[in-house]
């Protein structure tokens, strides 16, 4: 077994490994610019603000601030504990995640199906995320200008993955899953997503039923690419949020003004 690294960022993939590549071009038309990056293997998890142009609409700017920082720091919370992955933002509406054996990962498609089972079966807050699910190769790099170089994963498997989650099956759901139907490979859902296990006060150790269901292969459109054969896996169990987000956005929005620390430009 691999000893599993934690990285957390791009970047420190990136600081950490051997390149693949790692030139200076001189560019007619753009100039002079580095190309520093790393392919690597595995799979994307890509988990997005359900809405997010609805919100936009709806809640005020700073409200919209608010809100996507519940988000964010909601899915660090729960993954705080997950190793052999590491995590990018994706246009400040999502976070995407990156399992691969080179880091650890033992079977990355299970890693981030497990992953995807936390976020589904913990949204106290209601996010309810778009998640998708896809692997390849990915080429983890820098891009930027000097002095202001983020990292970040680019590569089929991305786009992939936000297709999925974009893709969500029909019919009332409290969380799913989309993937490519080849992925699957004919896996056993209970095996995969094991039921949970808890105390009874007469009964002992029981198991809680399957909350579940592996949906059928239906076939997606992929715009310049055809048709595509995915997956579901939906859990149907519906409960009322504890704290709603978007409800909660507004809250500390008013409570912001209300102290005085929101200083519009005039």
């Amino acid at each position: 077994m691999k000893t599993p690294h934690t990285f957390n960022t791009v970047s420190d993939l990136l600081l950490s490994q051997p390149l693949t590549i790692d030139v200076e071009i001189e560019d007619a038309w753009s100039g002079p610019f580095s190309v520093k990056g790393l392919e690597v293997d595995g799979v994307v998890l890509y988990a997005g603000v359900s809405g997010f142009s609805r919100l936009s609409l709806e809640l005020e700017p700073s409200e919209v601030l608010i809100y996507q920082n519940m988000f964010f720091s909601w899915i660090r919370r729960l993954l705080e504990k997950e190793r052999f992955c590491i995590v990018d933002r994706f246009f400040d509406h999502a976070v995407v995640m990156f399992f691969s054996t080179a880091f650890g990962s033992e079977d990355p498609f299970l890693d981030a199906l497990h992953v995807s089972r936390i976020l589904g079966e913990n949204d106290g807050p209601g996010f309810k995320p778009s998640i998708g699910i896809a692997g390849g190769t990915v080429a983890a790099g820098f891009t930027g200008s000097p002095g202001a170089y983020t990292g970040s994963i680019y590569g089929k498997p991305l786009v992939l993955a936000a297709a999925c989650a974009a893709m969500k099956p029909a019919g009332e759901f409290a969380a799913s899953i989309t993937f490519p139907e080849s992925a699957w490979s004919g896996r056993s859902l209970d095996k995969v997503f094991p039921p949970l296990e808890f105390d009874h006060p007469e009964k002992g150790r029981v198991k809680q039923p399957q909350t579940w269901k592996l949906g059928e292969v239906r076939l997606i459109d992929l715009p310049g690419t055809g048709k595509y054969a995915v997956r579901d896996i939906a859990n149907f169990i519906h409960w009322m949020p504890e704290a709603d987000a978007e409800e909660q956005s507004r809250k500390w929005f008013d409570l912001i003004r209300s102290k005085g620390f929101y200083k519009k430009n005039r």
